[in-house]
């Protein structure tokens, strides 16, 4: 595993998941993270930020995986 770039992707993961979850906020809510995190709605309508920040996230999740994989 390459630390560094694992630790770029975290940083880039956490980012991403603090805005996913702001928008969450934004549009549903204190609660929403808890309430719909899990549902369809955590991705939010093409075209909308709340769609923008999950597919950053989900982007930031893989590239976060992807680093954690051990060295073949």
């Amino acid at each position: 595993m390459n630390i560094e770039r694992f630790a770029e992707t975290e940083t880039t993961l956490a980012g991403a998941d603090r805005l996913w979850r702001a928008e969450m906020r934004r549009a549903f809510g204190p609660d929403a993270v808890l309430l719909h995190g899990f549902g369809a709605e955590r991705q939010g309508a093409p075209g909308t930020r709340l769609r923008t920040a999950f597919e950053a996230r989900r982007s930031a999740i893989a590239a976060w995986r992807h680093a954690r994989r051990p060295a073949a």
